[in-house]
């Protein structure tokens, strides 16, 4: 592939590529509702290569390389995509992430350049920083409404409480009844941060879930995912304050 191109821009051509760009992503289902709805009316899409990255091993060949992919929308807007490709995993099948921010990419990047083992932490979060603010962001749109999922939403409520593993510190038995009369949700990343600890990179995400309920009130939960456990096992917290969950996730990052 060049280091840039145009693809197809007729409508059966643009459906297409979004299909394959996000079924191809593992973690496309992080991606925030909106941006999917916003990429339905694509009108030009542009592909360019924005980084990359090789180790010759051992163990083996590694490689990573990031793409931005700009889509010109209907209403003049543009939209961007990052996507990483990389073999990093436990065997040489190419894996895919795409993100919509360059914050969220950058932070991608450090986490799988960190198997390469060439470099210091500090050289590649160094690294990462600059290439973030080398980024072209595209021109800054008027925040748009939350789009909210009509789809079992006290059910989903229920879910994300029952896979948390800080019961001692759940949200109020208040704000947990009054979930029962969501009638839609909204999830959305937040924000995320990593760590090197020994020979293994561990680290935390934010999610906002956001409910709206039968009389039209707003309510959040705020689910941090982390890894900081002694085997490295993903786990899952809920607290009803973002400051509260973040607070939560540094101290459990920086314990010594």
């Amino acid at each position: 592939m060049g280091n840039s191109r145009a693809g197809g821009n007729e409508p059966e051509e643009l459906e297409e590529l979004v299909k394959r760009l996000l079924g191809r992503a593992q973690n496309a289902f992080e991606l925030d509702d909106a941006v999917v709805e916003r990429l339905g009316a694509a009108l030009m899409h542009h592909t360019e290569m924005a980084s990359c990255r090789q180790h010759n091993g051992p163990p083996r060949e590694l490689g990573r390389r990031t793409l931005r992919h700009t889509f010109l929308l209907g209403d003049g807007s543009s939209l961007v995509l990052y996507e990483v490709e990389h073999n990093t995993g436990e065997d040489d099948e190419l894996l895919y992430e795409v993100y919509a921010e360059p914050e969220a990419m950058a932070h991608a990047q450090r986490v799988i350049d960190y198997r390469f083992g060439e470099s210091t932490p500090e050289d590649l979060d160094t690294e990462a920083t600059e290439w973030a603010a080398r980024l072209p962001h595209p021109p800054e749109m008027p925040p748009m409404r939350r789009s909210y999922d009509e789809d079992h939403s006290a059910e989903h409520a229920w879910r994300v409480l029952r896979r948390a593993e800080n019961v001692g510190t759940w949200p109020e038995a208040e704000i947990r009844q009054r979930l029962i009369m969501a009638r839609a949700h909204h999830i959305s990343y937040v924000t995320n941060r990593c760590s090197r600890i020994d020979s293994r990179v561990v680290g935390w995400t934010l999610y906002e879930h956001a409910f709206l309920l039968a009389d039209g009130e707003e309510v959040s939960l705020w689910e941090v995912e982390h890894t900081m456990t002694p085997d490295g096992r993903p786990v899952c917290e809920v607290y009803e304050d973002e400051a509260a969950a973040c607070d939560a996730a540094d101290l459990r990052l920086e314990a010594p």
